[in-house]
């Protein structure tokens, strides 16, 4: 397997792509929100919504965006010739044929986490731009962890397959939270409570159930034996110390 370097600079400049993302994030975000302002205006004040319409556009946005997000990584576990042999219900095989000397990330899952990059720094610098709310510091605290762990899953060893496996995992109660928070904000009093309880179970089957059980065990304990034991006792260990503490962090 050659020897593994800690960090791939390569893939550091990559990232560079991530900020041009951001940027497209946000533009369509004022796109979208100069689109649907009168309407939602309208609605807001024919149904004597006390909401905020910007909190209205925060929340289609984070649906919207969300579902594109569960989907793609859906499709690239279940359609791309990358993932053979690495799924949700096989994992021991993520680690496995994947290039670590030279720093070569499949391309479809470069464009996939450079994506998710710029998702996440869009998410942290919308207010600045002035085409989003500001989230709670407990949000912010959540969106850099997780921007550190996407990049250092990037940007280091060979965690890219089970990284995708994961944020299928994550993405799956994304969307249904943003859409019972909608469905509150509207007042629809019986389709709040379906969601709602549509959210809660999908949230802990995905994080309370398969999180620990597929990403976690995997990344504990399968990552090890993806690897020389040369290449362990040199940088992999401290990829897997990182990845670990910072993926537990958000569990």
């Amino acid at each position: 397997m050659g020897e593994t370097p800690l960090f791939h600079v390569e893939r550091l400049r990559d990232l560079k792509q991530s900020l041009w993302i951001a940027l497209i994030f946000i533009f369509l975000r004022g796109c979208m929100n100069r689109i649907t302002k009168k309407k939602l205006e309208a609605t807001r004040k024919k149904r004597g919504l006390k909401v905020e319409v910007d909190k209205l556009q925060e929340e289609i946005w984070l649906v919207v965006c969300g579902t594109l997000f569960s989907i793609c990584s859906g499709y690239l576990i279940s359609n791309s010739p990358n993932f053979k042999g690495c799924n949700l219900f096989k994992t021991s095989e993520c680690y496995a044929a994947f290039t670590t000397a030279t720093g070569d990330v499949p391309k479809e899952i470069k464009i996939y986490y450079l994506t998710e990059v710029g998702w996440y720094l869009s998410l942290m610098t919308k207010s600045l731009f002035g085409v989003g709310r500001f989230d709670s510091f407990v949000m912010e605290f959540h969106h850099v962890i997780t921007l550190g762990l996407v990049i250092w899953s990037y940007t280091t060893g060979f965690t890219q397959r089970i990284g995708v496996i994961i944020f299928f995992i994550f993405n799956q109660s994304n969307p249904l939270l943003h859409l019972s928070k909608l469905t509150n904000y509207m007042e629809w009093k019986t389709s709040r409570v379906y969601l709602f309880l549509l959210f809660a179970s999908v949230f802990f089957v995905s994080r309370i159930i398969l999180l620990p059980l597929i990403g976690i065990r995997s990344t504990f304990f399968e990552m090890k034996q993806g690897v020389t034991e040369e290449a362990w006792n040199g940088a992999v260990v401290y990829t897997w110390c990182t990845t670990n503490s910072l993926l537990v962090a958000l569990w």
